[in-house]
C-alpha cells in the first residue's frame, strides 16, 4: 500500500538501507573513528618513584659499559621506567596544541614562522631525572586525538609507529583536516653513556605542512642530557645544543641554542635558550632570541630594537589540551597501551618484581617473533607508514583516507628535497652514500656560521 501511495520515494529508502548494511558488514573498522577515553596529556609521567637508587642501577647495569657506547638496546630494570612508551611521548608536542590551528590563519609569512617557533617551544619535553619511557617494540603503534575548543578547528589526529628497532626509528603523523595542516616526523634517538651522564641525540626531521598556503617548515631537535647519574655534580635533565627551523618559501631560518647550568650548577640558567631568526638567502638577522623555554622566551627586532614576548608558558595556559584515546576494547594488539599494560599496571602498584617479569615477557615474545621471521625469511614491513626517501616516512594512503576529510599530498611533494638538504647541497647534487641527518645538521650549522 505504501509503495502505491508514494511510489519511488519508498524504493529509494529501501535501496539506501540495504546498501548501508552491506557496506558495514564488509568494511574494516576505522582506526580514527572512536576516541572515548579523555585523560591528562602527561599522564604516566606522574607515576610513583621506586625506592631503588639510580646510582645503584647505573653501577650494576652500566658499570662495565665503555664510555661513549650506544645504550639504546641495553635493557634497564622497571625501577627506572615511567609507565609510558616513548611512542606516547609524541603527544607532548600538543601540550599547548591550541597554538597550532592559529598558524595558517596568520596574515604574513613572518608571523606564521614565529607562530611555528612558539608552538615548538610549547611542546618541548620536560623529563624527570632518573626516569625513561619504554623502548618501543618493532611495529608498536599509538594513536590518539585532540579535540579543539573551537568547533571550527575540528580534531587533530595523531598516529605513530616504531618502524625500526635496530636502530630505533619512530614515524609520526599529526593531522588536522579542518584547518589544513599536517606534521610528518621521524625520530632517531641515539643515547650514549658517559659514566656520570647520558647524552641522547634526537636525530631526525619534522615537517609541518600548511596545505592552503603550500608552506613547509622543517624542524630539528636539540640533544637531551641527563647528568648526575653517579651522584657527581647536579642531578638534572637538560636540552642542549642547536635546533633549526627552516621555511624555504618564506626565506626564513631560525637557529635556537639550548643551554643550561654548568656541571656543578654554579653558573648558567636552567632551560635557557638564545639564537636568531635570519633570512635564508642573505643571512641577514631579523630577530635575536633569548629566554627560558619552559617559562618565557622573548625576541628583539634588530632594526627597531623592539622587544616582545614570543612564548610564555603562563600566558598560554588556556591553550593546553587533553588527549583522547580509543577504548580498551578498540585497541589493536600492537598499540602501546596494550603492549605494556601489564607492566604499567605493576609500576603503578609499585610492584617492581612483577613489572620486571612483565617487561621481560614482552621482550622475550619479540625475540621469538624475530627468530621466526628470520627462519621463514619474512621481511617485516611497517603497518601504517611508507618510506618515501632518506629518513622520510609518510602515512600510507589507505590509512590517511580513514582520517575524516583528510587531504592527500601530491606525490611530488612527498619526494621533494628538504630545505635543510638544499642548504647542505646548494649544487643540487645527490648526497654521498652514508650522509644522514647528522651530517646535514653539521653542515647547516657551518653555513649559518653558528659554532657548536
Amino acid at each position: 500500500l505504501l509503495v502505491k501511495e508514494i511510489n519511488g520515494w519508498n524504493r529509494l529508502v529501501a535501496f539506501q538501507v540495504v546498501l548501508l548494511i552491506e557496506t558495514d558488514e564488509g568494511k574494516e573498522k576505522n582506526m580514527f573513528g572512536v576516541f572515548t577515553e579523555e585523560e591528562e596529556l602527561l599522564r604516566g609521567e606522574d607515576a610513583p618513584d621506586s625506592e631503588v637508587s639510580v646510582i645503584k642501577v647505573v653501577t650494576e647495569v652500566l658499570g662495565n659499559v665503555k664510555s661513549g657506547t650506544d645504550v639504546s638496546n641495553i635493557p634497564l630494570p622497571a625501577s627506572v621506567l615511567d609507565p609510558v612508551s616513548s611512542l606516547e611521548k609524541s603527544k607532548k608536542s600538543m601540550q599547548r596544541g591550541e597554538l597550532l590551528p592559529r598558524i595558517p590563519k596568520m596574515e604574513t609569512p613572518e608571523e606564521r614562522f614565529l607562530g611555528v617557533i612558539r608552538w615548538i617551544l610549547s611542546g618541548l619535553p620536560k623529563e624527570k631525572f632518573g626516569k625513561k619511557p619504554y623502548n618501543p617494540i618493532l611495529g608498536e603503534t599509538f594513536r590518539c586525538c585532540f579535540k579543539h575548543k573551537d568547533p571550527a578547528n575540528g580534531v587533530s589526529y595523531l598516529v605513530c609507529e616504531q618502524v625500526s628497532h635496530h636502530p630505533p626509528i619512530t614515524a609520526t603523523h599529526l593531522n588536522n583536516p579542518s584547518v589544513g595542516w599536517e606534521v610528518n616526523s621521524v625520530s632517531k634517538p641515539e643515547p650514549r653513556f658517559y659514566g656520570n651522564y647520558v647524552e641522547i641525540k634526537l636525530n631526525g626531521i619534522s615537517r609541518l605542512y600548511l596545505h592552503d598556503l603550500d608552506e613547509e617548515y622543517h624542524l630539528t631537535r636539540p640533544t637531551v642530557f641527563q647528568s648526575g647519574l653517579l651522584g657527581i655534580g647536579t642531578k638534572r635533565v637538560e636540552l642542549m645544543g642547536l635546533s633549526y627551523v627552516v621555511c624555504e618559501k618564506s626565506n626564513l631560518v631560525a637557529t635556537i641554542d639550548f643551554k643550561g647550568k654548568s656541571f656543578f650548577g654554579m653558573t648558567g640558567v636552567q632551560h635557557s635558550v638564545s639564537g636568531s631568526i635570519r633570512k635564508l638567502d642573505s643571512d641577514e638577522v631579523i630577530y635575536e632570541v633569548e629566554g627560558v623555554w619552559d617559562s618565557a622566551v622573548k625576541i628583539t627586532h634588530v632594526k627597531t630594537g623592539e622587544r616582545t614576548t614570543l612564548y610564555s608558558k603562563e600566558e598560554s595556559a588556556e591553550d593546553a589540551m587533553h588527549v583522547w584515546l580509543p577504548p580498551e576494547s578498540d585497541l589493536e594488539e600492537t598499540n602501546s597501551l596494550a603492549v605494556w599494560k601489564k607492566c604499567s599496571d605493576a609500576i603503578w602498584k609499585k610492584d617492581a618484581k612483577l613489572a620486571n617479569e612483565e617487561k621481560k615477557a614482552v621482550e622475550d615474545a619479540q625475540r621469538a617473533l624475530r627468530k621466526e621471521r628470520e627462519e621463514q625469511k619474512i621481511e617485516w614491513k611497517p603497518q601504517y607508514f611508507d618510506l618515501l626517501g632518506e629518513d622520510a616516512y609518510f602515512l600510507k594512503e589507505e590509512i590517511l583516507k580513514q582520517i575524516p576529510k583528510a587531504r592527500s599530498r601530491h606525490e611530488s611533494q612527498l619526494h621533494a628535497s628538504s630545505p635543510i638538504q638544499s642548504l647542505q647541497n646548494p649544487s643540487g647534487k645527490e648526497p654521498k652514500s652514508g650522509e644522514g641527518l647528522q651530517s646535514v645538521t653539521k653542515r647547516v650549522s657551518k653555513l649559518l656560521k653558528v659554532s657548536k
